[in-house]
């Protein structure tokens, strides 16, 4: 009977909370309308341009079985270290560098096919997560410091906690990794890739489009500011709690806050509950996100404590660049994006209508 009433108890806040916000909607359409357009810049100049080609490449790697091949010169290091196999280490090297979404999604690609197993896919999650050193040196580091070392640090914060994570968790139980190698025919797998990509890249964008929606709506009704008083947040602090919910936020820092940078590192490590409804998105059926929710905190706040430590030996505080853009949505990609989004329309029209035919 309690799970009965918790349950109940869940629909009815859901509920009232989609009616809030679609009411929000309705009563701030200015505000929302500008929020939209900017998330939808940002999402062709910059987060298209960053992600799509690795998206594409690695859904290409795991298509054709390569990935087990990529980490072949580096193998003692992944079984001797952290008794990792080497296609799970590739996955980890590739998200690492590639974004947020891509190790989940590349792991629920190997789940699909059967390369692995949910359990393994599930432990690995936890650590193929990484925003990548473009995003923290370009949308925090030269964006609010001025300084690409900046994102270096943020970036080497991270590593090294999800290096733990991985430690402890391939050290404490097993990941197992299945012998056989299913892969595409070689042409179908450039086309698979691209309409693959191309989908996931439409979820995500989507999904910050909606986000930004909603923040807009919490700033517009006061709800952002109430929140501020009563925790007697700066402007800064504010900005980091917003980041909480979409990552992107943190491009609003004012001034060169470095002694927010170990808070900013966790909330980068942490990614933000926008990126996470994203790896909602893409996952498979298959992929529980359960124990990357429980342990996230736990890397996030070792994020902050390497950060802690790495600062003084890697930021001069007082070296500052003379002058850097603040400008966080750039307008030379719109063109290349647009012109990328009706190749993917495209594609798909054709492989729809090749199906079409066989049929």
């Amino acid at each position: 009977m309690k799970r009965e009433n918790i349950s109940k108890l869940k629909d009815f806040l859901f509920c009232i909370s989609l009616t809030l916000i679609s009411a929000g909607m309705a009563l701030y359409p200015a505000e929302v309308s500008s929020a939209v357009k900017e998330s939808v810049m940002r999402c062709l100049n910059i987060l298209i341009p960053s992600l799509f080609a690795f998206m594409v490449s690695t859904s290409m790697l795991v298509n054709s079985g390569c990935i087990r091949n990529l980490t072949k010169p580096f193998q003692w290091i992944p079984l001797v270290l952290f008794r990792m196999p080497e296609s799970i280490f590739s996955v980890f090297l590739i998200s690492t560098f590639a974004g947020y979404p891509v190790g989940i999604k590349t792991l629920s690609d190997m789940l699909d096919r059967g390369d692995i197993d949910a359990k393994t896919a599930e432990k690995a999650a936890c650590f193929c997560y990484c925003g990548g050193p473009a995003f923290y040196s370009g949308a925090i580091g030269l964006t609010v410091f001025g300084s690409a070392k900046v994102g270096t640090l943020i970036f080497l914060s991270i590593l090294l906690s999800n290096l733990i994570v991985a430690f402890i968790t391939c050290r404490f139980s097993e990941l197992a990794v299945k012998n056989s190698i299913h892969a595409h025919k070689n042409e179908s797998l450039l086309v698979g890739g691209i309409t693959s990509a191309g989908k996931s890249m439409g979820v995500i964008c989507m999904t910050v489009v909606f986000f930004s929606a909603i923040m807009a709506v919490l700033k517009a009704s006061g709800a952002s500011d109430w929140i501020r008083r009563i925790f007697g947040l700066s402007g800064n602090e504010s900005v980091i709690l917003s980041a909480f919910f979409e990552i992107t936020s943190l491009s609003e820092l004012q001034g060169t806050p470095y002694r927010l940078l170990p808070l900013i590192c966790a909330v980068c490590s942490f990614g933000g509950v926008c990126i996470i409804m994203q790896l909602f998105a893409l996952k498979s059926d298959k992929l529980s996100l359960f124990r990357f929710i429980k342990l996230r905190p736990f890397a996030a706040l070792l994020s902050a404590l390497f950060c802690k430590i790495l600062q003084p030996h890697l930021i001069d505080e007082s070296v500052t660049a003379v002058s850097y853009s603040r400008s966080f949505v750039k307008v030379n990609n719109l063109s290349a994006s647009i012109c990328l989004i009706l190749m993917i329309f495209l594609l798909n029209y054709k492989k729809g209508l090749v199906f079409s035919d066989r049929v």
